[in-house]
């Protein structure tokens, strides 16, 4: 170990080590390193191009701080009027919920490291409602979520579920934009070389 340095005043200075002279990779060293504790992060899949980047956010976050991920979904219920359905509809909401709920944990093999503890969970209601509550149940440190970039008349119409969200969030949210500059390394091999 270095003695301590002292600055130009003569005071002296912490010295920590670097991550790559104690192993990056290691939870303990990031989470000491980094002063940040993220333990559960919490993903919104909607299973669309941007929902699928801040998966690959979650996935870069969890194996940095050894955290585990939260994959929900949520169905929207089939919509009333006056007390009855507008469509028939041949498939109910639960059967929906169910069919998602596979396609979830078929992602999740897909794309987590098997290591990775993962908890998908598909929920039936409003989508910035179900994802802020699953957010307080699952206790999460942090929300990875996407956003459409909707802009106008779509966005005044549909909303922003990412922007509800960081209203109601019980944690920090990380909005992942679908077009911007990315600091998550996307698809390199464990050995360390990138593919053609």
């Amino acid at each position: 170990m270095k003695a301590a340095k002292k600055d130009k005043h003569g005071n002296r200075t912490r010295i920590r080590p670097s991550a790559n002279q104690v192993g990056a990779s290691s939870p303990s060293v990031a989470t000491v390193a980094s002063g940040v504790q993220l333990k559960k992060v919490l993903v919104p899949i909607d299973f669309s191009e941007p929902s699928l980047k801040a998966l690959k956010y979650a996935v870069a976050f969890a194996g940095q701080f050894g955290a585990s991920i939260c994959l929900v979904h949520v169905v929207e219920p089939a919509s009333f009027l006056n007390d009855v359905r507008n469509v028939p509809l041949a498939v109910s909401d639960r059967e929906v919920a169910n069919t998602l709920h596979h396609k979830l944990v078929m992602l999740a093999r897909k794309e987590i490291d098997p290591l990775t503890p993962v908890h998908p969970l598909v929920c039936i209601g409003k989508p910035f409602d179900e994802i802020v509550k699953t957010a307080k149940t699952f206790n999460a440190d942090l929300i990875i979520i996407a956003t459409h970039g909707r802009t106008g008349f779509k966005r005044a119409i549909l909303g922003s579920t990412a922007e509800r969200v960081v209203q109601h969030a019980p944690c920090p949210v990380l909005v992942v934009r679908q077009k911007e500059h990315d600091f998550v390394q996307r698809d390199q091999p464990s050995n360390g070389t990138e593919f053609p």
